[in-house]
């Protein structure tokens, strides 16, 4: 086998195994940091390559059930040491999606991203509920921080129709 042989097999094994940590870090939970950091890394790059800002907010609402589905993985697995993390992820992103919307003046997605907030609210409450309270960690307000930061953003959107 040629340097030139050996050469090409190593960066197709490279390559492989790109391909399958990719694979792997689409269902990556914040509690496999390595992983996790991969899928954050692919969002972001699939962020950037959306053109418009109505492609921008439909890829950032499906980000943002994503981040739903997180914390609520999180609280369900009792990762309370990843609760903070998730639940600041899910509120930045709940924010910049308000902010994307208004400042593009977007006001035919704002009925959506209502019920889209509403619906997370729910589920944000029912969570605060199953969390454990009398345990030594105070994660469990870091959820009631996301509740109230819907509410804000909620209002932006009711005053930007």
């Amino acid at each position: 086998m040629t340097y030139k042989t050996k050469i090409q097999l190593g960066l197709i094994a490279v390559l492989v195994v790109v391909v399958i940590a990719l694979i792997v870090s689409q269902n990556a939970s914040p509690d496999f940091p390595p992983f996790f950091a991969l899928k954050r890394i692919q969002e972001k790059v699939f962020l950037n390559l959306k053109s418009s800002p109505q492609q921008v907010i439909d890829y950032k609402r499906s980000l943002l059930n994503n981040r739903l589905e997180e914390l609520s993985s999180q609280v369900n697995r009792k990762s309370y040491g990843y609760i903070l993390p998730s639940a600041q992820r899910y509120s930045t992103l709940a924010g910049e999606i308000t902010e994307t919307v208004i400042s593009n003046n977007m006001k035919d997605q704002i009925p959506s991203i209502i019920n889209q907030f509403n619906d997370h609210k729910k589920v944000l409450q029912d969570l605060y509920v199953i969390y454990p309270k009398n345990t030594d960690n105070w994660e469990w307000k870091y959820i009631q921080d996301d509740i109230n930061y819907l509410d804000l953003y909620l209002d932006k959107l009711s005053q930007a129709k």
